[in-house]
């Protein structure tokens, strides 16, 4: 007997996409035992579009916008199943991927979350990334970004952190508590749920036979290469950055890369002052420093729920920097050598961790 699943999608002023992807999850050769919309406050027609066309879908309405976290947090809640795939609202199931995913958590008894082969909905031969991995200094490395779908490895594989495009969790497996922290806002909320979901031990996995079709992202938060980036957006990646590597590391983690830390945080300072979003980088440093109370709180709640060393998930590598952030000649020699500085380190600490 298959598994009963929920599908989950999280809407925020995503009218111009929903149809297509209601059509696409009705499509899907798994049954869906309950879809649920959770609209975050969305401004547009999107409700009123989903409870014309689409009666049978439960419309669970956030009142006030508090961040995808807290949307998929009611999601979680309301849902009646065990499996809940999330998609957000401008995401499109290949008619296998519901199945796929479904399988490669069965098959792997430690698997709570299973994500699928995110490809373009414009160009829907190129990956827009397939599952992440954690930096050791608390970045998220976003997998095969860009790369030729053809060319692309098949098979599943562990990965070390999560995008919540679209994937698959496993609740028994994953716990009762809610699993995101709304107060991340927007941007790394999903990379904090990733990492705490290997601290407890858990896998994650790439599920690449399992795609699906992302469209452009949700106006003023969502970044695509060439436009700008949202205050938002640069808030939440530096101060969020800094509590996962508070809340989540091992102290011991944290003593042993505190060196690499402090050159990276000094050219990010260079280099966040020289976009100028130094006001930026102040308001997010202000929050870390006046929230001990809050950040000591949270590592209590995650470091109870250990189960694996922070060696375990960790990788060093290249620094996962954005395309075009370094543009310049003089950026783009300041890159490559923090870049060979910080896989050297790695290389010289990791086997202390």
């Amino acid at each position: 007997m298959t598994p009963r699943v929920t599908l989950c999608i999280v809407n925020y002023n995503g009218e111009r996409y929903l149809r297509r992807t209601l059509e696409a999850a009705h499509g899907s050769a798994l049954r869906f035992d309950e879809i649920l919309l959770v609209d975050d406050a969305s401004p547009d027609r999107s409700v009123a579009l989903v409870r014309e066309c689409w009666p049978e879908v439960t419309v669970i309405r956030q009142e006030v916008n508090s961040g995808p976290g807290a949307a998929r947090n009611a999601g979680y809640r309301a849902a009646r199943n065990d499996l809940v795939l999330f998609i957000d609202n401008d995401v499109a199931l290949t008619p296998e991927c519901a199945g796929r995913l479904l399988d490669a958590v069965e098959q792997r008894p430690d698997a709570a979350v299973a994500m699928p082969r995110v490809l373009y909905a414009d160009r829907p031969e190129l990956i827009q990334y397939e599952g992440a991995d954690c930096h050791y200094l608390g970045l998220m490395a976003l997998r095969r970004q860009d790369a030729p779908a053809a060319e692309a490895p098949a098979g599943v594989s562990d990965t070390q952190s999560v995008v919540t495009c679209a994937f698959l969790v496993h609740r028994a497996r994953w716990g009762s508590a809610a699993p995101f922290d709304p107060s991340f806002i927007f941007n790394y909320e999903d990379h904090d749920f990733g990492v705490r979901t290997r601290v407890m031990g858990r896998a994650v996995l790439a599920v690449p036979a399992a795609t699906v079709l992302h469209g452009e992202g949700t106006a003023g938060l969502s970044f695509r290469q060439g436009r700008e980036r949202s205050p938002i957006r640069v808030y939440c990646l530096i101060r969020n950055r800094w509590r996962i590597l508070l809340q989540s590391y091992q102290l011991r983690t944290l003593v042993l890369i505190a060196p690499a830390l402090a050159v990276y945080e000094a050219v990010l300072l260079a280099g966040v002052a020289k976009k100028g979003w130094l006001g930026i980088w102040l308001r997010a440093a202000g929050w870390i420093v006046t929230n001990p109370g809050t950040i000591a709180h949270r590592r209590r709640e995650v470091q109870r729920t250990r189960g694996a060393p922070d060696r375990s998930f960790l990788v060093g590598g290249p620094l996962p920097f954005t395309p075009g952030l370094a543009a310049g000649r003089l950026e783009q020699l300041i890159r490559r050598g923090l870049d060979r500085f910080v896989a050297g380190y790695w290389k010289m600490v990791r086997r202390l961790l």
